[in-house]
């Protein structure tokens, strides 16, 4: 009686800082919410509308992503309406989900106030370091089910479950549906399991298969499903085929740069200097950890799932600013773990007096550097979220990456979506799917860009494929875009217009077809004429 006196009052008091504590996490995502759609958003929304029509992906969906994210829009559309709202109303839970998953680690790697630091540098540098084109990306979502899989692989070599090591590596497949190369994870629970001295060769080796198992299991369902579909051949010839070739390509910003420098530009927040810390007390965390002398192998786990991940980006080698997302929660808890390291150090060499203040003084001066990075970063959502401020400035200084213009996306999308019924097709020569989505109009064939009728290495039945798809569904619009010259997925220096230009059986099959009726922008609209031949 006496027990449950104590541990009910207690339980209450913990409850509601945990709840407390998910409201301040939900506070900090909130101004994603404001967030207007990018390119790579409107590739995965249009994605998703094919889906929920019956579509299958690369039989339907021409896309270089693996089929996860398509899925996840769905489904965002499916819980909270068909918007530009949904996917992020999903990420913010998925990424407070995350946050939970990374102070649960916290707690059994280290101690709870480590937690509850790493929970919010995971937050912290999400929200403030990366800005609506690199939110709501499959990488980001990949962080939540890799970082189960981090629980999973703690219980798995606590009680040498083989069920729980199935389901690490089960997780991990789940992550490989969102981005491949993070496959490279499986190789910390195979690592952890085999350097286990304390257990007899057999049983190493049975957990190590068993996660291999988990995670065959995961993508071998996923390829049995795309089968059964009569999409696997499609499938190869995107993802294995053309990806590929694709994987070669270096952008221009970042290929005189090695893993190490982009590396570091990581870890330092760079272009958000005020993150610096963040990464700086990762350095130290992995370090110490690193070389500290401690019992069990737990030591091991953060530095060994940031070093993978990172490999996973070094592998990929492009270093869009998004690829970094899956390191994140290591990246938390090893800065999480820095400051225990710092604060362990000034108690030692210092007395405890001018211990306390200096490091009372240096978390101040932390807090402070994070807080004029998340209201550098997001002032201007903040002001939209208060009401401060109209939505369309948000727009106008977000909407406009490169040679990505979201209000003329928006200006064709409205233009057309006036002037046709619903159940007609488009078509959009470009790189500029978003137009499909916010017309709310159906593409014409899975090409949903043309990145890959263009590339040098792609196949030349493709460009006979999209004629046949023109001919079968002749759409109401045919859109040609302008001055979007993309190298770096392309190879090539010429905007989408001269591409159409050196397309001559499509230019001459439009301009037989077709009429110049707008000029948005960088978008030429054509309609379809009322008679042809």
């Amino acid at each position: 009686m006496i027990q449950r006196r104590i541990a009910g009052p207690r339980f209450v008091v913990n409850g509601g800082i945990t709840i407390l504590a998910i409201a301040f996490g939900a506070v900090l995502l909130a101004p994603f919410l404001t967030y207007p759609f990018g390119r790579d958003h409107g590739v995965f929304a249009t994605a998703a509308d094919i889906l929920a029509r019956g579509g299958v992906p690369y039989r339907d969906i021409w896309d270089v992503k693996p089929p996860g994210i398509f899925y996840l829009y769905q489904a965002s559309f499916s819980l909270f309406g068909r918007s530009t709202a949904a996917p992020r109303i999903l990420d913010l839970i998925w990424t407070l989900t995350t946050a939970v998953t990374v102070y649960v680690l916290g707690r059994r790697l280290f101690r709870h106030w480590i937690a509850v630091a790493a929970a919010f540098f995971f937050l912290i540098r999400y929200v403030a370091g990366f800005g609506y084109w690199n939110s709501a990306q499959p990488d980001g979502f990949a962080s939540l089910p890799l970082s189960l899989a981090a629980i999973a692989l703690l219980t798995a070599e606590h009680r040498r479950s083989l069920w729980m090591a199935s389901l690490a590596g089960a997780l991990i497949g789940v992550a490989m549906l969102l981005k491949p190369t993070l496959g490279i994870f499986i190789l910390l629970p195979i690592i952890t399991a085999m350097a286990d001295d304390r257990h007899p060769i057999p049983a190493r080796a049975a957990r190590a298969s068993a996660y291999i198992i988990g995670g065959i299991f995961v993508i071998g369902g996923a390829v049995l499903l795309i089968w059964r579909a009569g999409a696997l051949h499609d499938t190869g010839e995107v993802l294995i085929q053309w990806n590929l070739a694709y994987s070669r390509l270096r952008h221009p910003v970042t290929q005189a740069s090695n893993p190490v420098i982009q590396t570091f530009r990581f870890l330092l927040g760079i272009p958000r200097h005020y993150l610096f810390p963040v990464g700086l007390l990762a350095l130290i965390g992995a370090f110490d950890l690193v070389i500290r002398p401690k019992s069990g192998q737990t030591r091991w786990l953060a530095p060994g799932w940031a070093l993978s991940i990172m490999a996973s980006v070094w592998l990929q080698g492009k270093f869009y600013t998004y690829h970094w997302l899956p390191v994140l929660p290591p990246l938390a808890l090893l800065s999480a773990q820095g400051i225990d390291t710092i604060n362990l150090a000034l108690r030692r060499t210092l007395p405890q007096r001018a211990a306390r203040a200096i490091a009372t003084t240096g978390a101040l001066a932390l807090i402070a550097l994070l807080g004029l990075a998340y209201w550098t970063s997001l002032q201007w959502p903040i002001r939209v979220l208060l009401r401060a401020t109209s939505p369309n400035v948000l727009v106008e200084r977000y909407g406009r990456h490169g040679d990505f213009s979201l209000p003329a996306d928006a200006a064709v999308a409205s233009f057309i979506g006036e002037r046709t019924d619903p159940n007609d097709v488009i078509f959009i020569w470009g790189f500029e799917p978003l137009i499909y989505f916010l017309a709310d109009r159906q593409p014409a064939s899975r090409f949903i860009y043309t990145v890959p009728l263009v590339t040098p290495w792609s196949p030349a039945e493709w460009r006979s494929e999209l004629l046949r798809d023109l001919q079968t569904r002749r759409p109401a619009y045919f859109v040609v875009t302008h001055n979007d010259i993309l190298p770096w997925m392309t190879r090539r220096l010429d905007d989408s217009a001269s591409q159409l230009a050196g397309f001559e059986d499509l230019s001459t099959w439009l301009h037989h077809h077709y009429e110049a009726v707008e000029h948005i922008e960088d978008f030429d609209i054509w309609r379809l004429k009322e008679s042809t031949d």
